[in-house]
């Protein structure tokens, strides 16, 4: 074989080698490109964790901004990818204002990314933008800022550093205001350190939501300035408001006092965070007569100008003696409730029996949850009757041995209002995704009492305000409909009533002829002489009622000759 063909074959080989490679890299490059990429990005990326979009804004019903968000800038380092040179030290500490030994000592505690501040000024890290090649990584973030702050802080919440609700509102539609998230990666070295950072859309991610609620930042104002003033002025442990509309149940302020400004960050003592309106159990004293008559009432057990026996004060039941403030030897029904009369209620409640005073009380959303949509809320207590005691008859009649919420009371009272039928509470006006809007309207759980007996107790409580031991709810020009409460505190110590702390309290609505707002004002643990409802919650609920008709614009309905006070 001549050298030729031995050249020429030598040449084929070669060829066909080349020809194989190429097939075989057209192979790998083209048709397996896919599959090469993804196993090659799983051995240089790794995804750390991810990224919230911006969470959704929370307004009141007016649309003036409660809550929404501030861009900021977090910074971490990847020590691996940099000397730490003394420009760097010196950069991060004058930009960050920590020393420059605290900065390297955290930059060299380890080997993987971390950060070294969240939620930092744009302006306090522009000087740290030149180092990004040299291991610093910066990456916005959205900051929760509350416009309003503190007014209604308990309600709207707050987040924490990874902006999770933790509290009220941020917490209870932590999934409408999240959104989904988008992936943040991490591009890590040889040895398998984070060197690197890079963001992703994620191919679910879903816009936040805008929420609206039903309250109204100019009650919510006003409640919590009057309940601070009252609170002063009687010098008491806590106070708490509930305003809400009868007709749709919406609630339109919900304040409590102590409170915490969220615009200051977490506190420290996590039990404020608690919406107190909502979850604090108390027992409702005299108020509770209202519940008791209406039920006597409907079941056509009483009348109302029927004369009661009030025994000149003092009326012993199992052994034990129930007592009035004031003495009387008969009143009236309308009479007993005017001057709250524990010894004639507990005389009507025994004509109910135990079963009937137990329905009554549960139909009007007592013992159970109301449906709001806030965390921490409890049943409150209401025992079932085959666990009375021989007392309990008499004594749950005007509010003891019952324990009730704020915002239970005021769906009670408002049920009377609105003519007898009890709404859930309604605290979301609307939620807006992406421009769709979803709408929210009150349950109407049950009709409790008919319209006839709504009258009738609506007259009594007209006229326990006008006459009775609710004088102090007055309001110049419009007829307001209410009852007082006193309760002793109960001592889960010594499991009996405490001698020196009350619970005061007052629960109405206004205007009584077509009421716009029921109004329910708790006092915890005043101090002086005076404890009652009548001077204690009443002459609050009267500035609420005033300066609430006054910023709604409700006009009087009392001609001015015949206005009170």
């Amino acid at each position: 074989m001549n050298i030729k063909v031995r050249v020429g074959m030598l040449l084929i080989f070669i060829m066909a080698v080349f020809a194989v490679i190429a097939v075989r890299l057209f192979y790998i490059q083209v048709i397996q490109h896919g599959e090469y990429s993804r196993r090659a990005r799983r051995f240089y990326t790794v995804v750390e964790q991810h990224v919230t979009p911006s969470r959704g804004r929370i307004l009141d019903r007016n649309g003036i901004v409660l809550a929404e968000n501030r861009h900021t800038y977090s910074v971490g380092i990847n020590p691996v990818r940099t000397g730490v040179s003394p420009e760097l030290l010196a950069v991060l500490s004058n930009s960050l204002g920590r020393s420059r030994t605290e900065m390297r000592s955290l930059i060299m505690s380890g080997t993987g990314f971390r950060w070294i501040v969240r939620h930092a000024e744009p302006a306090d890290i522009e000087p740290l933008y030149a180092f990004r090649e040299e291991g610093i990584v910066l990456v916005r973030e959205n900051h929760r800022i509350y416009p309003q702050a503190p007014l209604a802080s308990d309600i709207i919440g707050i987040v924490g550093t990874d902006n999770q609700g933790l509290g009220g509102f941020e917490h209870s539609f932590e999934n409408y205001l999240r959104g989904i998230p988008k992936k943040r990666t991490m591009i890590r070295d040889a040895r398998g350190r984070s060197v690197s950072l890079d963001i992703e859309e994620s191919s679910s991610s879903r816009d936040n939501a805008e929420i609206y609620l039903t309250l109204d930042a100019g009650l919510q104002y006003i409640a919590e300035r009057e309940i601070k003033k009252g609170l002063e002025r009687v010098r008491a442990s806590g106070a708490m408001v509930v305003i809400q509309e009868p007709g749709s149940g919406k609630i339109l302020a919900m304040a409590s006092y102590p409170a915490y400004d969220n615009s200051m960050g977490i506190p420290e003592n996590s039990d404020i965070l608690k919406i107190k309106p909502v979850t604090n159990i108390f027992e409702p004293g005299s108020t509770f007569k209202i519940f008791t008559a209406a039920g006597a009432l409907q079941e056509g057990l009483v009348e109302v100008d029927e004369q009661f026996d009030c025994e000149g004060g003092t009326y012993t039941v199992g052994g034990f003696p129930i007592r009035d403030f004031e003495p009387h030897d008969f009143l009236s029904f309308r009479e007993v409730m005017r001057y709250s009369s524990n010894i004639g209620i507990a005389k009507t409640a025994e004509r109910m029996g135990e079963n009937l005073l137990y329905k009554y009380a549960r139909n009007f959303g007592f013992g159970n949850f109301t449906g709001i949509r806030l965390p921490g809320e409890p049943r409150g207590i209401l025992r079932k009757p085959d666990r009375w005691s021989g007392t309990s008859l008499s004594r749950i009649s005007f509010g003891q041995e019952v324990g009730v919420t704020a915002v239970q009371l005021a769906c009670a009272i408002s049920s009377v209002a609105n003519g007898g039928i009890l709404r859930e509470p309604q605290i979301v006006e609307k939620i807006s995704i992406s421009g769709n809007v979803r709408k929210y309207e009150s349950l109407a759980i049950r009709r409790v009492i008919s319209e006839d007996t709504a009258r009738n107790i609506n007259d009594m409580l007209v006229d326990t305000v006008r006459y009775g031991s609710g004088v102090s709810a007055s309001v110049r020009g419009y007829p307001v409909a209410g009852k007082t409460g006193t309760a002793q505190k109960f001592d889960p110590e010594t499991f009996n009533y405490a001698k020196d702390k009350y619970i005061a309290l007052f629960g109405g609505y206004i205007p009584a002829d077509d009421p716009k707002l029921t109004i329910v004002v708790i006092f915890e643990e005043p101090e002086g002489p005076f404890r009652w409802g009548s001077y204690v919650a009443a002459p609050v609920f009267s500035n609420i009622a005033r300066a609430a008709v006054s910023y709604l614009d409700i006009k009087p309905s009392i001609p001015s000759e015949l206005a009170l006070r």
